[in-house]
Order: C-alpha cells, then sequence, then structure tokens
C-alpha cells in the first residue's frame, strides 16, 4: 500500500470546524523545533530539520522520557470536535478506528530547510492519517523501499498511509501555511 487517498464527506461539521481551525487566535499553537524527539535541529551552525507549530489533541505515548507514560493523554479542551472529524471520516470510508495513539492540529511555515528529515512517527505498527486544510506547496512525502511517493497539500483532502514507512514534509512556499490534522491509530 502506497499513499491512500480517503473521500472527506464535507459535512457542515465539518466546515464549521475548519473554519474555526483557520480563523485567527481560535488555535494556541506551540513551537517544536524539531520533527521528532530524536532528530537533531542543527549539524554545527546548518539546520537540518524544520521547526513547526502544533497544537496537541492527543499526545502520544512516550517510551522516550522516564517521566513520560506509555499510553495516549488527552491534551487539549479542542480533543471532543477534532476526534468527531476524525471519526467521521474514518466512517464515511468504511476504516474501523480501534485505538487512537495521537492527534495533532500542525502548522508549518516557510523555512530552510525545505523538508523535514523522514521519520516514522511511532515505534509499533499504526497507520497515518493527514487532513489537509489548507492548500499550499509543502507536500508529503512517504518512502516505500525505494520508491518515493508524494501528496500534493489541497485544502479538503484527507490520506491514510502505513506508519511503518519513513515519510517527512516539505515545506510551504514564503506566505502560505501548512495546516493538517494529523492521526496515528490502528
Amino acid at each position: 500500500m502506497s499513499i491512500q487517498n480517503l473521500k472527506n464527506p464535507l459535512t457542515k461539521e465539518y466546515s464549521d470546524y475548519k473554519d474555526y481551525v483557520l480563523s485567527d487566535g481560535n488555535i494556541p499553537w506551540f513551537f517544536k523545533n524539531r520533527t521528532t524527539y530524536f532528530s537533531e535541529t542543527y549539524k554545527g551552525d546548518k539546520p537540518i530539520d524544520i521547526g513547526y507549530f502544533s497544537h496537541t489533541l492527543v499526545d502520544r505515548p512516550h517510551q522516550e522520557h522516564e517521566y513520560k507514560y506509555a499510553i495516549p493523554k488527552i491534551d487539549s479542551s479542542f480533543f471532543e470536535q477534532s476526534y468527531l472529524i476524525l471519526k467521521s471520516i474514518l466512517n464515511y470510508n468504511n476504516i474501523t478506528l480501534n485505538v487512537l495513539y495521537r492527534l495533532n492540529l500542525n502548522l508549518t511555515l516557510h523555512q530552510t530547510p525545505s523538508k523535514s528529515v523522514y521519520h516514522t512517527d511511532l515505534p509499533y505498527p499504526h497507520k497515518i492519517f493527514i487532513l489537509y486544510l489548507t492548500t499550499c506547496s509543502g507536500e508529503t512525502f512517504v518512502k516505500i523501499e525505494d520508491t518515493e511517493f508524494k501528496s500534493k497539500p489541497k485544502q479538503d483532502k484527507v490520506i491514510v498511509f502505513d506508519g511503518k514507512y519513513k515519510h517527512c514534509q516539505g515545506v510551504p512556499k514564503l506566505n502560505e501555511k501548512r495546516i493538517v490534522l494529523v492521526a496515528n491509530y490502528i
């Protein structure tokens, strides 16, 4: 399986959700200086990974810190609305949601380098769901064996792929915003 496109039912609830997320001042964004906990931000003075803004809805199970628990944790009052959007899109595509490991809103702006580092989100089996809330030039790249697959962000587009494959994101052009809802699930 490579990148699979899902159908978005474009419900009124989804439209209201998207309008809320994209309106100025509704979502508190928190800066992350690297894609994953294990990636390096700089090599000397040269950036090797990108930074982005995140709003964690469900924090992933952590194994990299002793003080974190290996269980997901709801981390936002905006969780329920986001979960219902995820669930409605998966249900519309006849996909069963068994366990939600992580749910995030991510905002990426133009920067150097032009791509994040290739990575996997979790060290165990999962699927990755990406709902593009904006149209921009920051593509999603997925490496499967020796082939690189790409997905161009288009507002309302939804993709899923197997989380065992390394992936990365391109950064958008100047004056564009790449805003996505990302889920890790089985």
